[in-house]
C-alpha cells in the first residue's frame, strides 16, 4: 500500500511539500529568478529579449514611441 493511501485511509491530510527557495540566491529579492536557476539555462536572458522585442515590434514598435 502506498504512503498516500495510507494517509487517505487513515483521515490524514497529503504530506506537505519540502520546496523552498533560498532568498539569498535571487538577484532581486521579488523576482523569482535566481542565479543558480540562471546559471543552468544561460540563453534564458537572450530568449526573454529576443520575445520582448518581438512583442514591442508587432505592437507598433517605434512608431508608438514618436507619437
Amino acid at each position: 500500500m502506498g504512503e498516500a493511501k495510507r494517509r487517505r485511509k487513515l483521515g490524514l491530510a497529503p504530506r506537505e511539500q519540502k520546496f523552498e527557495v533560498d532568498k539569498s540566491d535571487r538577484f532581486l529579492s521579488w523576482l523569482p529568478i535566481t542565479k543558480s536557476r540562471f546559471k543552468k539555462y544561460p540563453y534564458m536572458g537572450v530568449v526573454t529579449m529576443v520575445l520582448g522585442a518581438f512583442i514591442f515590434l508587432v505592437s507598433g514598435g517605434a512608431k508608438s514611441i514618436s507619437n
